[in-house]
């Protein structure tokens, strides 16, 4: 993909710009407190290698990560009096901190982006790739695959009860809920929906093209009578033609907190019931896959071989058009792969094999040797957790990287 570039002269014109209003205005130490906002205003509209805008949301969210990142560093002792201040140094010192903090795979590369992106802007193409920065570098590497089924119905949550309660509490979310477990939508989706516009009754198909992930619109047929009450009951909730089944005395912002808002008061979160409104789309993804294979997904332990099948990837790119993907990759985070499946087995029988084959003198001995020759052999950290516990060592992926560092510090004691 070709990005769009800033040019030396713009980024140092820019920067004059910038650095002359920064100290007209702010007279303490620490000017990127607003320059940040300015750089946004003049650079940070424009989609990073597309030629669009991005949304108010992704600018706000842009701000807020780069805010934090001079945060953290001020934090940490380097007082940045300007945002171009930034060097290689102080890069490495961040995914440093961030690494020893245990941050996932998926929030390290996310502010990668955003630091490359930033650095892009000022014409200090000083950003490397994120495994150099990493003293691990498999800590950076992000698996797109599915390893749990995130529905509902696995988190022992009957999504008519739920949602029944949640209409309850608010009609307009109970209804979008409704929407997102029939057809998969995204939630600004289900908030954007207008259901007399939207639903085509002579051809009993769903046009899906507001509130959708970059513009992408498309058409999801009317299978089932379930789906058919669904927009029935939407239907009878937007009184005018054109209205949605949002709020709407609400902003499309504050529709989108009082979603989030209601859910929490229902326990649907991670820490409580242990599912999320997008456990919806994964329980619409797997389902869907087993009415069109005939099999259940890999997550739900379906056939291997079958995932393979030409007839196979016909409904799974089916499914990704219906879920508003392009890639029929990405459909893995839903309903796994058989990929996984020989990956883990793989991962299993090297790990049970070095370990029989691993004898040393010094339980010490045996556990730091057995982590080395793991990671010698390119298991990384879950196979080397497989490993241990074929010793008798349980240990999590996240508590690997302590145990080691305690067993080290047992073994320099004794010596």
């Amino acid at each position: 993909m070709r990005r769009i570039q800033t040019s030396v002269d713009d980024a140092e014109a820019i920067k004059k710009e910038i650095q002359a209003i920064a100290t007209e205005k702010y007279k303490g130490k620490r000017k990127w407190k607003l320059e940040i906002p300015l750089i946004i205003d003049r650079l940070g509209l424009r989609h990073s290698y597309r030629n669009k805008t991005i949304s108010a949301r992704t600018r706000e969210i842009r701000q807020q990560n780069i805010t934090q990142f001079y945060s953290e560093l001020d934090e940490m002792g380097f007082v940045l009096p300007s945002i171009y201040s930034l060097k290689p140094r102080h890069i490495q010192a961040l995914f440093s901190k961030w690494e020893a903090a245990g941050l996932s795979a998926a929030t390290l590369q996310s502010r990668h982006s955003v630091l490359n992106l930033l650095c892009r802007w000022m014409g200090k193409p000083i950003v490397q790739s994120l495994p150099s920065y990493l003293e691990n570098p498999l800590a950076g590497q992000r698996t797109y695959i599915a390893q749990e089924d995130k529905s509902w119905t696995v988190a022992g949550v009957i999504p008519e009860e739920l949602i029944g309660k949640a209409m309850e509490l608010d009609k307009y979310v109970g209804h979008q809920l409704l929407l997102i477990r029939e057809f998969g939508l995204r939630r600004k989706e289900a908030i954007c929906f207008r259901p007399h516009i939207c639903f085509d009754r002579d051809n009993q198909v769903v046009q899906v093209y507001q509130g959708t992930k970059g513009g992408r619109y498309r058409v999801l047929p009317v299978r089932t009578e379930s789906q058919r009450a669904a927009l029935e009951a939407c239907s009878k909730l937007a009184k005018r033609h054109s209205d949605h089944i949002g709020d709407p005395d609400r902003t499309l912002e504050q529709n989108l907190r009082r979603f989030q808002y209601v859910l929490e008061q229902l326990g649907a979160t991670r820490n409580k019931l242990g599912i999320t409104a997008h456990g919806l789309r994964h329980e619409y993804a797997n389902t869907r896959y087993e009415d069109l294979t005939g099999e259940k997904s890999p997550l739900r332990g379906g056939s291997p071989e079958v995932f393979a099948y030409e007839e196979t990837k016909a409904a799974r790119r089916k499914i990704a058009e219906e879920l508003g993907h392009s890639r029929l990759r990405v459909t893995t985070a839903y309903y796994g792969s058989s990929r996984e499946s020989t990956t883990k087995r793989k991962l299993q029988n090297v790990a049970k094999t070095i370990a029989r084959e691993y004898q040393s003198t010094s339980q010490l001995e045996r556990h730091i040797g057995l982590i080395e020759r793991c990671l010698t052999a390119g298991l990384g950290a879950a196979g080397t957790v497989l490993a241990l516990r074929e010793v008798g060592v349980e240990v999590t992926e996240i508590e690997l990287d302590t145990w080691v560092a305690s067993l080290k510090s047992a073994q320099q004691t004794q010596v």
